[in-house]
């Protein structure tokens, strides 16, 4: 097995084991599928509407309004800033013109419902690592260096017994959750990134994660437990802990405790 393996597990049982009411008694080691992907995205910044947007909006929605001018000496602003404002607001589709006429669109009345103007559409791309068994993302530990292995281990076992769904399957609104709660940075200094469509979900490739999973006997309860610990999160992973928990916490007991001693099958063998 790789020494890196060895020494990364028993960082992690040397942790476990500063409880000094806990004792290791086995430990296993699996690897678990992870999805790496590429989302393509369009995005654009939501930002407080300024006054003079919002009057001019107000003014459109009330009046017919022709020319720039008209707007400018109602408001007694210089044309020229009425006239690039109508502009930023017809590229972003809030006005329009009608029959000669500038026009508020649903969207522009929308915005001016809320008082937030949407600019700067632009398309970006964000690299997720999504797990099928968690049926999430998994943030990588940025100080925890990969983990690979000299001989394939066995796939976590109870894998397949729950449902699991490739990233390219996920609805938007999941990815777009998943983008969120990923640290991708929404704050820009104009105001603040939305996710406006998901345009594509490219798999890039699937890579295996080693995890590390420790059987615990707590001397003070007498309870045997487990523990999980995934080695590209750098944390004790708790979906693994409570399924393993509910399924082989007993069996592992009768293995570690229930076991004959070499008397008593001497005695048998008789």
């Amino acid at each position: 097995m790789s020494k890196q393996l060895d020494t990364e597990m028993s960082k992690v049982s040397a942790m476990l084991l500063e409880q000094r009411h806990l004792r290791l008694l086995g430990s296993e080691r699996w690897e678990l599928p992870l999805q790496l992907a590429n989302i393509q995205m369009t995005t654009g910044i939501r930002s407080q509407m300024d006054v003079l947007m919002k009057m001019i909006l107000k003014i459109l929605g009330k009046l017919d309004v022709k020319h720039a001018i008209e707007i400018s000496e109602l408001l007694a602003v210089e044309s020229i800033f009425v006239e690039h404002m109508l502009k930023l607001m017809m590229q972003n589709q809030m006005v329009e013109i009608n029959d000669g006429f500038y026009r508020l669109t649903n969207m522009g009345m929308d915005q001016l419902k809320v008082g937030t103007f949407v600019h700067d559409s632009m398309e970006e791309e964000v690299e997720i690592a999504y797990s099928p068994y968690h049926n999430d993302a998994l943030a990588q530990d940025s100080n925890q260096a990969s983990i690979e292995t000299e001989n394939q281990l066995a796939i976590y076992r109870f894998a397949d017994e729950n449902d699991q769904v490739d990233v390219t399957k996920l609805k938007d609104s999941q990815i777009i959750q998943m983008i969120e709660e990923s640290g991708y940075e929404f704050i820009v200094e104009n105001g603040q990134k939305q996710i406006e469509e998901i345009r594509a979900i490219e798999l890039q490739e699937t890579v295996q994660v080693v995890c590390f999973e420790f059987h615990m006997h707590d001397t003070t309860e007498d309870s045997v437990f487990i523990r999980v610990w995934n080695t590209w999160t750098g944390q004790f992973d708790v979906l693994f802990e409570t399924e393993l928990n509910q399924k082989e916490a007993s069996r592992l007991r009768k293995h570690y405790f229930d076991q004959p001693t070499s008397i008593e099958k001497n005695e048998v063998s008789k």
